[in-house]
């Protein structure tokens, strides 16, 4: 199976509902996207490596993004793939372009971080 998958730039605005973005996250970015079905809902799972799902979700809440992290009741999928929790955005008509390029500047301001 091919996943998890790390992204790799560019990822299109078909990927996911993710397109605003995905554009803007690189391999450089330490992001791994979980679940990357051409035919998904918005709902964007992924680990960001050298932190934990709670720091990122931590970083994100003080910024003002809400999202979900931990298992999400998917235990055994995510152990089948080597995992325990990751970092859930849900996305949604109401966002607004601003929100989703704060989720990206706080992911990418962790990554800057810890080089």
């Amino acid at each position: 199976m091919p996943f998890p998958q790390t992204l790799t730039p560019p990822l299109d605005s078909s990927n996911a509902g993710t397109g605003a973005s995905s554009g803007r996250v690189s391999r450089r970015s330490r992001m791994t996207l979980i679940g990357t079905a051409h035919e998904k809902t918005s709902v964007m799972s992924f680990i960001l490596q050298g932190y934990t799902t709670a720091e990122v979700g931590n970083a994100l809440s003080a910024e003002g993004i809400a999202v979900r992290t931990g298992h999400h009741c998917a235990q055994p999928i995510l152990r089948r793939f080597g995992l325990e929790a990751t970092v859930r955005p849900s996305l949604a008509f109401y966002n607004t372009c601003e929100e989703i390029d704060t989720l990206v500047d706080v992911v990418q301001g962790l990554v800057a971080r810890r080089r």
